[in-house]
């Protein structure tokens, strides 16, 4: 698609935008929990269910929103997200009751999730291959700002404004990007002339999904038995069975299941999601081992791990630029190196390690990563036909659901597997806790993070390894 230079940057800004949004909302809310639990009167367990009824919703939507958008156009499937993104905070703002919120946080993922599926389709389709990369990191920037400005605009605006103004912040920042949506990005015309849309495959996705994610949230609160969570999970693969049965009957699939035999786009899927479990162990764990065994407070926990983010934020941009002309390969094997090396290190601290030492690694881990994720988005999003780079978005933003939920919820598990510790029973202030037995758990969490990021290292020297047999091959 020929633009103008600066039509591109305006729509990676308008892109950027919702990307902002969406990544702030998820770190914003957190902070606000424990005040929105009293202000409503409910328990924790009921409180959760503001977080987690937005992840629910936002996964269970990723491909449909693909989907729709290869058949109807991108750019209208985004508008609708930012309106129903900005509908869905107005609604929470105002809320004031535990169900009225939850409700307006589901119609504010139906937004979020339009956006998150359908901005590196948009970005592919706009920025040719040698630009694409730079792009594709400054998008990862975004996420970056987003997670680093969260927590702090959340502290500021709870403690002046009370919680509502945490969701009602959003609708400044969607008016405009609903103008710039209208007036910057244009017709993306590879759609689909089969408009015909796969409702029971939806359901079957959608119900796989809720089984899976629902399964693994219950489990890591242990509001449900190993057993249960079995029986769910193995549920949940019959029916992503049937699912998949169906999409390679029939003529118009919600996904094509095609894709996955292209190796630079399903080996780009897992070394992600490999790669999200190990970075979801880490910024689970890293606070509680920060406040509980350091003893420092949320304050200096949070500019301390702030240092990752910060140095992702710097370097996914260059990155990017430099896999345009260099390629992926090396560099995603660098990233992944680089975070393979850290987190294992990171399994060694302890109640001396020194501030300067957690500061470096937290750094290193978010070069690791910015390194990583621009090439490696690139990879995969480049590697599709024009005309499914809206599923392809979704099914990368699913992976990466999948990948944090799974980081957070098996990381918990092993942690109470190896101490039988409660870690929702964790609290600096608790005389019973013991923080060499809390440090024997954060080892073996962090050594099983290092492994998920060598797996996804080995993964990515066969896709190099794979490259220089065929030009041997080639040669003879």
């Amino acid at each position: 698609m020929q633009l103008t230079k600066l039509r591109k940057w305006l729509v990676l800004l308008n892109v950027s935008i919702s990307i902002f949004m969406a990544t702030l909302d998820g770190s914003i809310v957190n902070i606000a929990l424990p005040i929105i639990k009293t202000y409503l009167s409910v328990n924790i367990s009921s409180i959760q269910w503001v977080v987690t009824s937005y992840l629910l919703a936002i996964s269970v939507l990723l491909l449909i929103w693909g989907k729709l958008a290869d058949l109807y156009g991108k750019k209208k499937v985004f508008l609708f997200g930012f309106i129903i993104f900005s509908v869905g905070s107005g609604l929470c703002g105002i809320s004031s009751s535990l169900e009225m919120l939850v409700i307006s946080r589901i119609i504010q993922a139906v937004g979020a999730s339009s956006m998150m599926a359908l901005s590196q389709g948009i970005v592919t389709s706009i920025f040719d291959h040698g630009e694409r990369g730079m792009a594709l990191g400054i998008t990862g920037t975004t996420v970056a700002i987003g997670s680093l400005t969260g927590p702090v605009l959340g502290g500021i605006l709870v403690h002046n404004f009370g919680w509502h103004s945490i969701f009602l912040v959003n609708i400044p920042i969607g008016i405009i990007g609903t103008i710039f949506t209208i007036l910057v990005i244009p017709e993306i015309n590879e759609v689909s002339e089969n408009k015909k849309f796969d409702f029971l495959g939806s359901i079957l996705f959608i119900a796989a999904i809720l089984l899976m994610f629902m399964g693994l949230l219950f489990l890591q609160d242990a509001k449900i038995s190993g057993i249960v969570f079995i029986i769910m999970f193995i549920s949940a693969l019959v029916v992503l069975g049937l699912f998949l049965m169906r999409q390679r009957r029939i003529d118009t699939p919600l996904i094509d299941v095609g894709l996955f035999k292209i190796k630079v786009f399903s080996l780009g899927l897992t070394t992600a999601f490999l790669s999200f479990i190990a970075l979801f162990s880490t910024i689970y764990f890293m606070p509680f081992y920060l406040e509980n065994v350091m003893k420092f407070d949320a304050l200096k926990a949070g500019l301390l791990m702030s240092a990752y983010p910060f140095t992702m934020a710097i370097i996914a941009p260059f990155s990017g630029a430099l896999s345009d002309k260099i390629t992926y390969k090396p560099l995603t094997i660098i990233g992944l190196a680089i975070n393979a090396l850290v987190l294992l290190v990171v399994s060694t601290l302890n109640r001396t390690s020194s501030i300067v030492e957690i500061v470096i690694l937290m750094a290193m881990l978010g070069a690791g990563v910015g390194i990583f994720q621009s090439p490696n988005n690139s990879s995969v999003m480049g590697s599709v036909p024009r005309n499914q780079l809206g599923a392809a978005g979704g099914i990368n933003a699913l992976f990466r659901n999948i990948g944090m939920v799974s980081g957070t919820t098996l990381s918990v598990l092993l942690f109470t597997f190896t101490t039988n510790i409660n870690l929702n029973s964790v609290s600096k202030d608790n005389g019973g806790f013991n923080p060499e037995v809390f440090l024997k758990g954060f080892h073996i969490v962090f050594i099983f993070a290092a492994c998920s990021c060598a797996v996804a290292l080995v993964l990515s020297l066969l896709r190099l390894s794979e490259k220089k047999m065929a030009l041997v091959k080639l040669r003879d």
